[in-house]
């Protein structure tokens, strides 16, 4: 077949199962999938030599062409096959598609934006003060959280911005007006000048802000992370678990990049992401 590691066999099967134009379009130095004629997808394996320029650049050969390239890393697709796969069946045109306009809006908790976000976010749960649900017969099918509103003094004396932090609809689905009904309530709960948000470039163009009257404010640069090859868990390195933190600093041979990879940690990277701004 041409791939190396049972996990790019695995994705290309499974994504060939569900859509016969799948192919295999490069092999070498990078695996890419073919999926349809502008969805790409670079198979990232957790051992490599790639740096982010390298990545970088790869994804902006394909943009010239009109093409979306996607970085799916190795530890991704294992840890997150299911919200993997539903996101290519969207990309793809698979979903079905339910109109926001059906779906009523209630406050969601802690517990269920945690549920919810981790059965059908790529990136999982991450706490934000706000929490709103799409409801269909009484179940969340979209769901959005945002920051507090915060103060930027450097826009003015009484400016306040927010953040949507997280949006995501249940799998195999699309809500046509969704996200835009869910920004429409929270801009109503409290006085804001802006919402801002940010695009992961390893998964998006950004197009979906665009069209919601966001404006493209800056494209920051890439990340590096770890991840905990036992659980499959990434960590910023602020984020670190506190033990491993103060096992480090208890020692003084080692760099901290050295200190976790003899911990069972690997080194990656994003490609950076793209911040919107919307402003109200």
């Amino acid at each position: 077949m041409g791939l190396n590691s049972f996990w790019q066999e695995d994705f290309f099967l499974t994504v060939q199962n569900f859509n016969h134009q799948t192919q295999i379009a490069q092999v070498d130095p990078y695996f890419i999938v073919e999926c349809s004629k502008n969805i790409f997808i670079h198979l990232v394996p957790l051992g490599n030599s790639f740096n982010p320029e390298e990545l970088i650049t790869l994804q902006n050969h394909y943009q010239k062409e009109n093409v979306q390239l996607i970085q799916l890393w190795e530890d991704i697709w294992i840890a997150k096959r299911a919200q993997v796969l539903n996101r290519i069946h969207s990309f793809l045109g698979f979903n079905k598609s339910f109109h926001g306009r059906k779906a009523k809006i209630e406050e969601v908790n802690q517990k269920q934006t945690l549920n919810f976000l981790t059965e059908n976010h790529v990136q999982g749960y991450v706490k934000a003060k706000y929490s709103f649900g799409l409801l269909a017969d009484n179940e969340i099918i979209g769901l959005a959280s945002f920051s507090e509103g915060r103060p930027m003094k450097s826009k003015g004396e009484n400016y306040q911005s927010a953040e949507l932090v997280r949006f995501a609809s249940k799998g195999g689905l699309t809500i046509v007006g969704g996200l835009s009904k869910l920004i429409k309530h929270f801009t109503k709960q409290i006085e804001l000048n802006d919402l801002m948000t940010y695009a992961d470039k390893d998964w998006s163009l950004g197009k979906g802000y665009n069209k919601l009257g966001f404006t493209l404010s800056e494209i920051t640069g890439p990340a590096f992370l770890y991840v905990n090859r036992e659980t499959l868990i990434r960590y910023f390195p602020h984020r670190l678990p506190k033990t491993i933190l103060l096992a480090f600093k208890e020692q003084n041979d080692l760099n901290l990049d050295d200190f976790l990879a003899l911990n069972g940690f690997v080194k990656l990277f994003n490609t950076g992401n793209l911040k919107y701004h919307l402003l109200l």
